[in-house]
């Protein structure tokens, strides 16, 4: 026999003998009292040993063999780890499979957060998922402040004031017989673009104005109806439809010195109303929007001043240079891009646009 072969068999005994130690440790572990089944009381993450084959009966060499056992297999019944689930009056548990199963609190965990970041995108649009109204991304401005308003009668504490406040949970209540009128004197001649009225049903019920009556003209006694609205089952913001009233450069804005409001009918025959905010918008001629960008307009007017020069020193006779001119124009134009300012220009500062009164 050679050496080597002699030093070889002496280090596999020696692994077999560690083998049967190893063993026999573990036999001695697995044969003590189980230290869970103390009466009734179970703590969660304690170890449990569940029912399954008898501990001498798993150490076999088929399943010490050094391989994993199969999840399927009775071994993995045999050591889980518990997860308490509590219902009733006693403490139940439940026994998850600790080879790959996913641990179900993690999966809750995981939706909740899923859900938290779909609500935190949805926070970004207004109710029933109506988009929020951004009066400046529209070029509107706020013109309630040019105006007083007045109403017909009022609660104590449910006056103008409370209507006027940003707060929808203060409101205007009427304290008289119908018709309750409110009514908006403005200090000049405007172009009203947008008119919104605050109702909420769920809030007011009987409260809750169903027919409305919109007046515009000059004055208290210069008035004529406007349109009628007839609501439903308001909540939020409602817009009284102004389009197409013939005011302004494109008749969309209604022109007046005087609006007046007439609620006309309330739910369920109600005697008094609420109504919890008012809004009242104009064009802003003053915003830099991508098509009103004081800057870009004065590039044009240069370039048309160079077009003026150009065609100034073209013959009369000159067709083709003609032509060449307003080709020229025409591909310019066609090629113009409309930028907002701040990304296509720059923005003309406030002190140098003309005084207003707000």
């Amino acid at each position: 026999m050679e050496p080597h072969d002699v030093g070889g068999s002496g280090g596999a005994a020696r692994n077999h003998a560690n083998l049967r130690q190893q063993q026999e440790e573990f036999r001695r572990r697995l044969m003590r009292p189980d230290r869970v089944s103390r009466g009734s009381e179970v703590h969660a993450g304690d170890p449990i040993r569940t029912q399954g084959p008898d501990a001498a009966e798993l150490l076999t060499p088929a399943n010490v063999g050094g391989t994993r056992p199969d999840p399927n297999s009775e071994w993995a019944g045999a050591f889980q780890t518990p997860q308490v689930t509590r219902g009733g009056s006693e403490d139940t548990e439940r026994i998850d499979d600790p080879f790959g199963q996913e641990n179900d609190a993690t999966a809750l965990d995981d939706e909740g957060l899923e859900n938290d970041e779909a609500q935190g995108e949805g926070d970004d649009e207004g109710h029933d998922g109506v988009p929020q109204f951004d009066p400046s991304a529209m070029g509107l401005k706020e013109i309630s402040n040019l105006a007083s308003f007045t109403v017909s009668s009022s609660k104590p504490g449910c006056g103008v004031k409370e209507l006027r406040d940003d707060d929808v949970n203060q409101f205007w209540q009427s304290d008289g017989p119908q018709p309750h009128r409110l009514n908006i004197h403005f200090i000049k001649r405007v172009e009203i673009r947008v008119l919104r009225l605050y109702l909420d049903y769920e809030l007011d019920e009987s409260y809750t104005p169903t027919k409305l009556q919109i007046n515009a003209g000059f004055s208290p006694n210069q008035t004529i109806p406007y349109t009628t609205m007839e609501l439903n089952i308001p909540k939020g913001w409602i817009d009284v439809p102004i389009a197409g009233a013939g005011g302004g450069l494109d008749g969309n804005s209604l022109c007046c010195w005087f609006v007046r409001v007439t609620v006309l009918e309330n739910h369920q025959n109600g005697k008094d109303t609420h109504i919890r905010g008012i809004k009242v918008y104009a064009l802003d001629d003053t915003t830099d929007t991508a098509e009103n960008n004081p800057v870009e307009e004065m590039e044009e007017l240069i370039d048309n001043m160079h077009d003026r020069l150009t065609e100034m020193k073209i013959h009369d006779h000159d067709e083709e240079g003609m032509a060449r001119l307003i080709a020229r124009k025409q591909k310019r134009l066609a090629n113009a891009k409309k930028y907002p300012p701040g990304q296509g220009g720059f923005t003309v500062p406030d002190f140098m646009r003309e005084p207003e009164i707000r």
